[in-house]
């Protein structure tokens, strides 16, 4: 595949995004308006739809969409949700820690849980920390399916074709990170409007978004890689938009909303730091593996040239 498409893909994907996510605001006066919310999903789908087109025409970038359901999904599927839905949980807890705020859904005490709100499938009330993780595991997998359904449309265009496509080119550090820049500024009017950041608009869309991003992006790489295809990155992102968010954002707050902002990015750093471990490890064991032992190929698999790139950076 030719860099002139990658770069046609990335440069059409990113322009129709910016002008259906400014023609929401001009309608509706601003991402945060819930009447939106539809419009938004939809937009979800435009790197799917954008995908599917160049498929259409270009026999090379349909070789390279990982869009078959593998078995390797299963062993990853409980990763995708524990580890977004634990990152909320430690957001909360570097809030709650440091006095800066309370959570609107829960009281901890030393022998129980009391859950305040939310849409806990065992309920709310006074729970046994067993109940309580089993309540907060049942959600997770729950809401993450669901939200799944919206995220298939950002994650099969990047974690299914472009992500396979930039390693191959430059190696797992530039190629996730550059994914992760993409993936952010394919956010940027929404951001600059004041979707996720509305009192620091333009840091959230050029620091702390972008940080965050880049980041998640080991984390759906590694899975991508892991099991062979998107699935398991669009479960992943859907428990991001679902049990991370709403753990992670239902708070009340005695301090400027910067603050919980800027916590997200150390917590969502380390944990990037440590799926790049392991993204590489993967890299380098499917490099080394004898070749009638090695997974069966697919479009997510990296190349032997990504791999001599690879790990001295």
């Amino acid at each position: 595949m030719s860099h002139r498409i990658l770069i046609l893909f990335c440069g059409l994907t990113l322009i129709v995004s910016w002008l259906l996510q400014w023609g929401l605001v001009a309608v509706y006066g601003s991402p945060n308006n819930p009447a939106a919310v539809p419009f938004a999903v939809a937009i979800m789908y435009e790197p799917a739809l954008m995908t599917l087109a160049f498929a259409i025409f270009s026999p090379a970038v349909r070789r390279r969409i990982a869009w078959r359901p593998r078995l390797r999904m299963l062993e990853v599927m409980p990763v995708a949700i524990l580890v977004p839905t634990v990152i909320g949980f430690m957001m909360l807890a570097v809030v709650q820690g440091a006095g800066w705020g309370r959570s609107d859904m829960f009281d901890f005490a030393s022998s129980a849980v009391l859950v305040k709100s939310g849409p806990w499938v065992l309920g709310m009330g006074s729970q046994d920390w067993l109940s309580f993780l089993a309540n907060v595991l049942l959600t997770g997998c729950l809401y993450a399916v669901i939200s799944s359904l919206a995220a298939i449309g950002e994650e099969l265009g990047w974690r299914g074709f472009l992500q396979g496509a930039l390693l191959e080119r430059l190696g797992p550090d530039r190629a996730i990170t550059l994914l992760g820049v993409i993936w952010a500024l394919w956010h940027l009017p929404a951001l600059l409007a004041g979707f996720n950041y509305p009192a620091n608009p333009v840091l959230g869309a050029l620091v702390l978004f972008p940080l965050q991003l880049v980041a998640a992006s080991y984390f759906l790489g590694w899975l991508t890689l892991r099991s062979g295809s998107f699935w398991a990155a669009a479960v992943a992102h859907g428990a991001v938009n679902s049990v991370m968010e709403a753990v992670a954002s239902r708070m009340t707050l005695n301090v400027g909303h910067l603050h919980a902002d800027v916590v997200r990015v150390p917590v969502l750093l380390l944990v990037g730091a440590l799926f790049r471990e392991l993204l590489k490890h993967e890299i380098q064991t499917r490099a080394t593996q004898p070749a009638n032992r090695r997974p069966a190929p697919s479009s997510a698999d990296v190349t032997e040239r990504a791999v001599r790139r690879d790990v001295a950076g």
